[in-house]
């Protein structure tokens, strides 16, 4: 069996294909309405008996200017861990934007570190339209007689 060659054209359109699920999958991510997407949700984490350390997740829409590294009060502070929750808040406020996820993730791929650790694939397609694009490209004589040669030989 001959090697599978595919065209720089074939390759860029998986590549957009490929960044595309990757985007809506980010999209799905970050647009639900859950506590960690919440613009007044924040984490915070203390040590719990035995050593061990609990993160809890924090309504600060009543406190926006808290310092969580100083403690909390608990009288002042709701707690907001469940994604129930979120669904019938009336103070929910999405932490990201379509546009902010869509220039998050264009930065992460200009990161060539974090791309190769993140999105191996997009790499792979990446690389393979750049030796692609070394090859020599045939003119129009040689890619009419590739395209006829099984029918009618020359």
């Amino acid at each position: 069996m001959g090697a599978f060659v595919r065209n720089t054209r074939e390759i860029f359109l998986k590549l957009r294909e490929v960044k595309y699920h990757h985007l809506i999958k980010l999209y799905k991510q970050f647009l639900r309405k859950i506590p960690s997407n919440c613009k007044y949700n924040a984490p915070y984490t203390f040590s719990a008996d035995g050593g061990k350390t609990v993160e809890i997740r924090l309504c600060l829409l009543h406190q926006p200017n808290v310092d969580l590294k100083l403690g909390v009060f608990p009288h002042l502070i709701d707690l907001c861990q469940e994604p129930a929750h979120c669904i019938n808040c009336n103070a929910f406020i999405f932490k990201h934007t379509k546009d902010s996820i869509k220039e998050d993730f264009e930065k992460e791929l200009l990161d060539l570190k974090l791309k190769a650790q993140k999105y191996p694939d997009v790499c792979a397609l990446e690389w393979a339209m750049e030796s692609s694009a070394t090859t020599k490209a045939l003119n129009w004589f040689e890619k009419l007689r590739a395209l006829f040669l099984p029918i009618w030989p020359f």
